[in-house]
C-alpha cells in the first residue's frame, strides 16, 4: 500500500507561505473593558484602546478588526470612529485620510440607541516601521439631546468589551 500527498504549498512556522505572501505572521490585541463617553465634543479624541506590535517583515501589511462593546447616540447625533496609527512612537495620526472609518447616526426622537462597535481595514504603511500601534479615536456630530454620547457603553454586568485585533500579513 502506498500513501501520496500533493500540495499547492507549505506554510513554515514563521507564518510565511512559500512562494508569495498572504500568511498572518503575528497577531497583537488590545482590550478596552471601562467605559468612555458621556461627551458632546467634536473633536478627534483618542480611545485608550491600543494594540502594538514590532514587526517581523518591512513589506508587511495590517489586518484592522475591531469589535464588541456599544455605541451610544442620544437622539439627533451620532459618533464617528476613525483609526489613528503611531509608527516608530511618533505621534498617533489618522490611519487614513477622508471619511474611511466607522460612522453612526441616530435620528429617531427616542432618547438614545447603542449598537455594536464594529471596524475592518487593511492598512499598508508608506514605509517600513520597526515598531507600529493602532488606537481608534472617536468624535460626536450631531446635537445629542440629553447628554452625551458614549464610545464604550459599559453596565453593571460589566457588558461592552471593545476588542482591537491587529494582525501582521506578509506581502
Amino acid at each position: 500500500m502506498t500513501s501520496e500527498l500533493r500540495v499547492d504549498r507549505i506554510v513554515p512556522v514563521d507564518g510565511v507561505p512559500s512562494g508569495g505572501g498572504g500568511g498572518v505572521v503575528q497577531v497583537a490585541v488590545g482590550r478596552r473593558y471601562s467605559e468612555i463617553g458621556d461627551t458632546t465634543s467634536t473633536s478627534f479624541m483618542a480611545s485608550g484602546l491600543i494594540a502594538s506590535m514590532t514587526p517581523r517583515f518591512s513589506t508587511s501589511k495590517f489586518h484592522i478588526h475591531m469589535g464588541g462593546g456599544r455605541l451610544k447616540a442620544r437622539a439627533g447625533s451620532g459618533i464617528e470612529v476613525k483609526m489613528y496609527v503611531s509608527i516608530n512612537g511618533g505621534s498617533y495620526a489618522a490611519a487614513y485620510s477622508g471619511n474611511r472609518g466607522s460612522t453612526f447616526y441616530y435620528t429617531s426622537s427616542t432618547t438614545e440607541l447603542q449598537i455594536p462597535v464594529s471596524f475592518v481595514d487593511l492598512y499598508t504603511p508608506s514605509s517600513a516601521p520597526t515598531t507600529i500601534a493602532f488606537q481608534p479615536y472617536w468624535k460626536v456630530f450631531g446635537s445629542p439631546g440629553g447628554g452625551g454620547n458614549t464610545f464604550l457603553e459599559s453596565d453593571s454586568n460589566s457588558y461592552g468589551e471593545v476588542v482591537l485585533t491587529i494582525m501582521e500579513v506578509s506581502a
